[in-house]
C-alpha cells in the first residue's frame, strides 16, 4: 500500500527575504577587497612611492571588512529566511581582513 501524501509534491511561493544587515555585509566586504586589489595596483604602477594618501585609503579598507564582519554576524539575528549573502559577506570580509593584515605587517617589516 502506497502513501498518497508522500506523492504530493510540495512548492513554495514565498519569497526569500534577505537580511538587510547580510546584505551590507556583502557590499562592504565586496567594497573592500575592491579597494585592496585597486591600492595594490597603484602601489605597483607607482613603484611603493604612493605617498601617505594610500594608507589613508587602506585604513578606510581595514574599517569597511571589520564592519563588514560585524553585520555578517549581526545578520545572524534577524528574521529571515535566507542568510546567504551574511554567510558570504562573513567569507569575504574575512578574507580582505586576512589580506590588509598582510599588508600591514609587510609595511611594518619594510620600516625596519
Amino acid at each position: 500500500m502506497r502513501n498518497k501524501m508522500a506523492d504530493k509534491r510540495v512548492y513554495s511561493f514565498v519569497e526569500k527575504k534577505y537580511s538587510a544587515n547580510g546584505i551590507a555585509s556583502l557590499v562592504m566586504s565586496v567594497i573592500s577587497i575592491a579597494l585592496f586589489l585597486l591600492l595594490l595596483l597603484i602601489s605597483y604602477w607607482l613603484k611603493g612611492n604612493a605617498g601617505t594618501w594610500i594608507g589613508a585609503c587602506g585604513v578606510t579598507g581595514i574599517v569597511m571588512a571589520l564592519l563588514g564582519l560585524r553585520y555578517g554576524f549581526i545578520s545572524f539575528r534577524d528574521d529571515c529566511n535566507s542568510n546567504l549573502p551574511g554567510r558570504f559577506g562573513i567569507i569575504l570580509s574575512t578574507v580582505a581582513v586576512v589580506g590588509w593584515f598582510f599588508i600591514v605587517c609587510v609595511g611594518i617589516v619594510s620600516m625596519m
